[in-house]
């Protein structure tokens, strides 16, 4: 780096700023070994900043048909509900079951910005979240997943580039 590029302050001391410890943290949870993981830290965070933890399950709606395939998509809508519900009571039994307090919130809709629109709205300080979801583990086309993500970056990526607080990322 040459000295056009570099700040004005650079050759200032290092300073550590004040940070507080957050109040809420916010986990996405899709089921997932990492997610699992991202749970873990957030519990052992948690436990030892006494913090509240919404847990967040976003899930996205099929497309709409009509005619005969309305029936099964409907279908499908009703299911992928049902088990995004039951995603987040199991999580956040598991969070109840060491005393921590937790609550989950399902939300549907693009994933990463549902992440996001959480946060915001529940006040969240600190968001932790798996590296990867269900369908890296899933492997559902995974060329085509890799390709997306390079191009796209996963939910993940979307979520460290644009929280507005710090994103704990857990491989």
């Amino acid at each position: 780096m040459n000295a056009q590029t570099r700040p004005q302050d650079w050759g200032d001391d290092v300073v550590l700023p004040e940070v507080s410890t957050p109040k809420r943290v916010l986990i996405p949870f899709d089921g997932s070994h990492n997610a699992e993981r991202a749970l873990a830290w957030g519990a052992y965070v948690a436990a030892r900043a006494d913090m509240e933890i919404v847990v967040v399950v976003a899930y996205e709606q099929p497309m709409t048909m009509r005619g005969r395939g309305a029936t099964y998509v409907e279908q499908v809508r009703d299911d992928l509900e049902a088990e995004a519900l039951a995603l987040a009571t199991e999580a956040v039994e598991l969070l109840k079951a060491r005393d921590l307090g937790a609550r989950g919130v399902v939300v549907k809709g693009d994933i990463s910005r549902a992440i996001l629109d959480v946060a915001e709205q529940q006040e969240c300080e600190l968001i932790i979240i798996g590296r990867q979801g269900i369908s890296a583990e899933l492997g559902r086309d995974a060329v085509m997943d890799r390709v997306r993500d390079m191009l796209q970056g996963g939910v993940a990526d979307k979520v460290a580039r644009h929280a507005a607080v710090p994103v704990l990322t857990v491989p």
